[in-house]
């Protein structure tokens, strides 16, 4: 599993799919397109967290500091953060996969997501997003855990608005076709 290679230990995580039944054709280029602004749901939770109006796609999520780890195409994308920050209001966005891999400063988190397309067979798909957190000391892991505790209900309900955007215009794009 490439979350694996990037953060294998890790504190805090969610781990969210959804199914898509049917014959579909280009699913992995319309989930990374995927038109989050289209969610009334997101585009409030974003507003309310302070991000960039313009993180409305998959792709766009190095707008809010995040660096693209690893894809492997038609498959998996993953990005991710390294920040001394438990809240993430600042990050180093300027470091190689290899140095994202290799940090373990204790003064830091390292946050991965990733979003992934699995077949199981020629009509029925798994979309999922997976997100990993590790912090690098007890004092880190206790402050990020008080920002957690509130932010997660919050963080579930974008992601799994963000799933149903995907099926949503992975479904209404095959219907043109």
């Amino acid at each position: 599993m490439l979350m694996d290679k990037y953060l294998p230990a890790y504190q805090f995580n969610e781990f969210h799919s959804i199914k898509l039944h049917g014959f579909f054709t280009n699913i992995y280029q319309t989930m990374l397109q995927c038109d989050l602004s289209k969610s009334s749901l997101i585009k409030v939770l974003f507003r309310l967290r302070g991000m960039p109006s313009e993180v409305y796609t998959t792709g766009s999520l190095t707008n809010l500091g995040f660096i693209k780890l690893h894809e492997e195409p038609g498959k998996e994308i993953i990005f991710g953060m390294v920040t001394d920050s438990p809240t993430f209001s600042s990050c180093q966005s300027d470091i190689s996969s290899k140095e994202f891999i290799q940090n373990s400063d204790p003064a830091k988190i390292k946050a991965i997501i990733n979003f992934k397309l699995q077949q199981i067979n020629n009509s029925q798909h798994i979309i999922s997003t997976e997100t990993r957190v590790w912090c690098g000391s007890k004092a880190m892991k206790s402050r990020f855990k008080f920002y957690w505790f509130f932010v997660k209900p919050f963080s579930q309900l974008i992601r799994k608005s963000m799933l149903k955007q995907m099926q949503q215009q992975i479904l209404q794009s095959n219907i043109r076709k």
